[in-house]
């Protein structure tokens, strides 16, 4: 445990000095396990984490940018390609999201997969929770004080102080009184 901690915060500086596109907050930390792909345009702010076996698969100009105090859990992946991910303040994302921001859906008039292909930016407000296992696809929205229950598939806006679940992603109820 202690010898992880030494590892990590020696990776911390190293992102620092090498790796001066990968701006770090006070007391973010990355761990030595992610595999980030490109080192360019990445903001972890304040006593934000990136945990073990992360994995941010994008091109140099793409943003992926983390607001303060939040996490993302073990085995997250975020697949950007040349797009952009932005997580608020307080995101927590469990084990084994997956973010695409480059994927193949379904047409509406049942074309084939490789006929559509969907891309886009996607979007976390602040104080969001997202369940383990949930699938993020692209153009999307997630508004401020949203919880996206566990093993749902995400697709679209999600309005602001909801609780959201299933597959396709369905509003249930509302968290807070506006």
């Amino acid at each position: 445990m202690m010898l992880k901690k030494i590892i990590n915060k020696l990776n911390r500086h190293y992102l620092n000095f090498f790796c001066q596109t990968i701006k770090l907050e006070k007391s973010s930390m990355v761990d030595y396990r992610c595999e980030i792909e490109s080192k360019t345009n990445i903001v972890i702010g304040q006593k934000s984490i990136l945990y073990k076996q992360v994995t941010i698969y994008k091109k140099n100009e793409s943003l992926f940018k983390m607001g303060s105090e939040s996490h993302v859990a073990p085995y997250g992946y975020f697949l950007m390609d040349k797009y952009n991910i932005t997580l608020g303040n307080t995101v927590i994302i469990a084990k084994n999201c997956s973010f695409f921001c480059v994927s193949n859906a379904i047409g509406i008039d049942n074309t084939l997969f490789k006929d559509s292909y969907t891309q886009g930016d996607i979007i976390v407000g602040n104080n969001v929770f997202i369940g383990a296992n949930c699938v993020i696809l692209p153009n999307t929205i997630i508004g401020d004080n949203v919880v996206v229950a566990a093993n749902s598939t995400v697709k679209g806006k999600l309005e602001a102080n909801f609780l959201y679940g299933g597959n396709p992603v369905k509003q249930i109820k509302r968290l807070y009184d506006v």
